[in-house]
């Protein structure tokens, strides 16, 4: 980076800028999780079984949440990145409170499905602009930072959501968590810059159009350490949605507590956890990457390792403290991936290129992870209900630690492939 480069980065006002997004994805994440305490009153309400409980909680959402990912990542390369996730929290905070109102199973779906298409321009976008905001070598905090917001509305959903539906219903739950979008983008709109393209390498060539996406898809699908990084995090998604979707209403069903309890619970022995591992991924990922940035890839796999062997013992537990005990260190360690992974995805992509990377990924977890999860544990418990009775959705999450297992593995391997793909990547960036 050259001088004028370097001095363009200083006068970029990042931390205001992660300040605002944090606080965007804290909002994204809690619209997103908090249906999750509230599955047992609507299927109560609805009339729903487990099976379409698992389509609202995953296919609703990522159908168009991952088939519009894509599209949105490449305006997003085009325009302003501002204007798009402020486009973003006003279409998913309308369908967070359309989903309020839904009278049936299939009024929900499409409520869900449209808070689907709102997150689909928030996640690629705002990483990208993180990526260009901070050099590789302090983006590991950075995309720590970022990511704490979303898990901490992942944190704290089953709290707020837990304790609104005891006071006002699963229905006016909605309605408010849909309004608290609008503070939000009103923050985006008065506060938020985007970064030029390429400010953290300075390779700032704001005039110059972004590569085609099909040569932008060719570019990062034949990096081996791109192409692995992709089933792993789909693997890890399967996995994951799946346990953080279903799990409060696994509590509530196998130790008889209400929801609101159990998101009390699960925001101290699952949020807190999930927050302290997040913040201390993105440490360890920039003190580590100093010294090998092959760790981008390898504490990912140490994290999805921990979580592999650790995840079983929930479920096998038949005391209700003891699980919620025994949830400590899976939650923290699902905490440890999020800032080294996401620092890969935007180390393997060029500097024209980190939203369309972003968005690819989030087209495969999504729509596989978020899609499949949730459905494929819905649906193996009702296979299973007829043997198990009220077990079955406990042996139906014995899936998730299988799931972890091979997420540890393809990190792993793409471990090996990492400093070439990032090289390339830098190559790219100067040339586009």
């Amino acid at each position: 980076m050259d001088d004028s480069g370097r001095q363009d980065l200083i006068a970029f006002p990042a931390k205001r800028v992660l300040l605002v997004l944090t606080l965007f994805l804290f909002v994204n994440y809690l619209d997103r999780y908090a249906l999750s305490i509230l599955l047992e009153p609507i299927k109560r309400d609805l009339g729903l079984s487990d099976t379409q409980i698992g389509l609202l909680t995953g296919a609703a959402f990522a159908l168009l949440y991952s088939t519009l990912a894509l599209p949105v990542a490449r305006l997003a390369e085009h325009r302003n990145r501002m204007h798009v996730l402020l486009g973003a929290v006003l279409i998913w905070s309308a369908g967070t409170a359309l989903c309020g109102v839904a009278g049936s199973f299939v009024g929900f779906f499409m409520a869900r499905m449209l808070v689907g298409t709102g997150e689909s321009g928030a996640i690629p976008p705002a990483h990208a602009m993180v990526g260009d905001a901070f050099t590789i070598e302090r983006r590991g905090t950075a995309l720590a930072i970022l990511s704490f917001g979303g898990a901490l509305g992942t944190a704290l959903a089953p709290l707020i959501a837990g304790q609104l539906e005891q006071q006002i219903g699963w229905r006016d739950t909605f309605l408010v968590l849909g309004v608290m979008g609008l503070p939000v983008g009103l923050l985006l709109l008065t506060l938020v810059k985007d970064p030029p393209r390429g400010l953290s390498e300075g390779l700032a060539k704001a005039a110059n159009p972004p590569p085609p996406m099909m040569v932008v898809m060719r570019r990062l699908l034949r990096r081996p350490a791109f192409a692995l990084l992709i089933p792993a995090m789909v693997a890890l998604g399967l996995a994951e949605y799946s346990l953080f979707l279903w799990l409060p209403s696994y509590l509530v069903r196998m130790f008889g507590h209400s929801p609101g309890q159990v998101g009390t619970a699960l925001s101290l022995y699952q949020g807190v956890p999930l927050l302290v591992g997040t913040l201390l991924g993105g440490l360890l990922s920039d003190r580590l990457v100093a010294r090998d940035r092959r760790w981008l890839a390898w504490l990912p796999s140490i994290a999805c390792a921990l979580v592999a062997g650790s995840a079983a013992c929930v479920f096998l537990a038949h005391d209700y403290q003891l699980a919620l005990l025994l949830l400590i260190l899976p939650s923290t360690a699902c905490g440890l991936y999020l800032a080294p992974a996401y620092a890969a995805i935007q180390a393997l992509a060029g500097a024209r290129s980190r939203a369309t990377a972003s968005a690819m990924l989030t087209f495969a977890v999504n729509l596989l992870g978020l899609g499949l999860g949730p459905l494929l544990v819905g649906g193996t418990s009702d296979l299973l209900h007829a043997r198990f009775g009220a077990d079955s959705l406990r042996y139906a999450f014995f899936l998730v630690p299988i799931l972890y297992g091979v997420a540890t593995l393809l990190f792993l391997v793409s471990a090996r492939f990492l400093l070439r793909g990032i090289d390339e990547a830098d190559v790219d960036g100067r040339r586009d």
